[in-house]
């Protein structure tokens, strides 16, 4: 049996042309029940401060490099942020999986991302920030917005719609306005 893509949204906005529409909502055309998701500290980050964290982590396989422990967990720890904690139960628990024991020490950051995805069977790297959505874009590597994984649950039947509207209120202000309100009008639109 064949799993589903992700369906295409399309742009209630008349101000976005489609393929740009397109582009921005993540150019992916992958399978969904199961989705190896490689997630990037920004999206983990936003999970994890919107108590999302762990019912994404039950629905997808979701691993975060060695670098993005180090940012998110090692460095949070040492500033005393709270949500270091929690990721770093989660990876104990195996609720979140780490990619390698140690961070790739010549290559930093995005680019780091990028090569755990390349050597691992990963479907989509989950993020939300800008600068590593455009390098994604341009080079053909597929991802996923944070409220793109609400959508998709939602789409699946894995959650109900006032769910899927909860759980991006509390991303809301993780979130850009258009990401939200372009996720919110779907949500509201199936019936």
């Amino acid at each position: 049996m064949n799993p589903s893509p992700i369906p295409v949204i399309q742009s209630p906005l008349t101000n976005i042309n489609k393929d740009q529409f397109f582009l921005d909502f993540c150019n992916l055309e992958v399978t969904m029940n199961y989705m190896k998701i490689l997630m990037d500290s920004d999206c983990l980050i936003k999970l994890t401060k919107a108590g999302l964290k762990e019912h994404i982590c039950q629905q997808y396989e979701v691993t975060i490099p060695a670098i993005v422990k180090k940012e998110v967990v090692d460095a949070g720890k040492s500033k005393g942020l709270p949500d270091a904690e929690l990721v770093e139960k989660n990876i104990q628990k195996d609720i979140l999986r780490v990619a390698g024991k140690e961070s790739l020490p010549h290559i930093k950051g995005d680019q780091a991302l990028i090569e755990v995805f390349k050597k691992g069977r990963y479907e989509a790297i989950a993020t939300d920030d800008a600068k590593l959505v455009r390098l994604l874009r341009s080079t053909g590597f597929r991802f996923i917005l944070p409220s793109l994984l609400i959508y998709s649950l939602y789409q699946r039947n894995k959650i109900g719609k006032l769910t899927a509207l909860n759980w991006l209120d509390k991303l809301s202000t993780s979130i850009s306005e258009d990401e939200y309100s372009m996720v919110k009008f779907k949500l509201e639109e199936k019936t």
